[in-house]
Parts: structure tokens; C-alpha cells; sequence
């Protein structure tokens, strides 16, 4: 009886120990993504800058699906890594384009990434 109870006792000190969550380090590098729905713009800010994306005529559609969302991401992310030539877009600018962007890039140097 003894032994049943010891094995039991491993059993669910070995299932405690493998369901424990530890922060992993490293994965949050602070992205944070904003849809705005009337103008079809995507804004990414990171680390002092908000880069914004005009959506495609399939991208509209396809935000709203987890896919599609993670897709444009991806595209997004992919195109700041580039490095590529991006435009210039004042707070005025932007808050006039969408009062939503404006206040979600508030105090970051916001780029146009296409």
C-alpha cells in the first residue's frame, strides 16, 4: 500500500513540475499593433516609433481572421527590418487622418511603411 501511495506521490510531482510556467525572456520585444478600421491602416509601435501600414483591398478582409491579422503582422514586421525608405508623418497629420492612430502613436516618431 505503502509503495502505491509513493508512486502516486511521483506521479503528481512529476505532472506539477512539468505544467509550471516560467516567463520566458526575450519574447516580448515590445510590439504593440493598433487596427484602425475606417481609414484601413495598421500602426506597429516599437521602441519610440509607429510605423503604419495601408492595407490591401484582401487585407481588409482578412484582418479580421486570426490568419490574416498575423499574416499583415508578419509583413509588417518583415518591412521595419528592412529598413527600407520610409515617409514622414507629423502628429498633426496623423490625428487628422484618424483621431484613433493619433492617440496610439502619441509621442513616437511615426513612418509610413508603404
Amino acid at each position: 500500500m505503502l509503495s502505491i501511495l509513493l508512486v502516486l506521490v511521483s506521479i503528481v510531482q512529476t505532472t506539477v513540475s512539468t505544467t509550471t510556467h516560467h516567463p520566458h525572456h526575450g519574447i516580448n520585444e515590445g510590439l504593440s499593433f493598433h487596427y484602425d478600421a475606417e481609414t484601413h491602416i495598421m500602426a506597429l509601435k516599437t521602441h519610440g516609433h509607429c510605423y503604419l501600414y495601408v492595407l490591401t483591398a484582401h487585407q481588409q478582409h482578412s484582418v479580421h481572421t486570426s490568419t490574416g491579422l498575423h499574416a499583415i503582422e508578419k509583413t509588417m514586421i518583415d518591412l521595419v527590418d528592412s529598413h527600407g525608405s520610409f515617409v514622414h508623418f507629423s502628429a498633426q497629420e496623423l490625428n487628422l487622418l484618424s483621431h484613433g492612430l493619433g492617440h496610439f502613436c502619441a509621442h513616437a516618431t511615426v513612418l509610413r511603411i508603404n
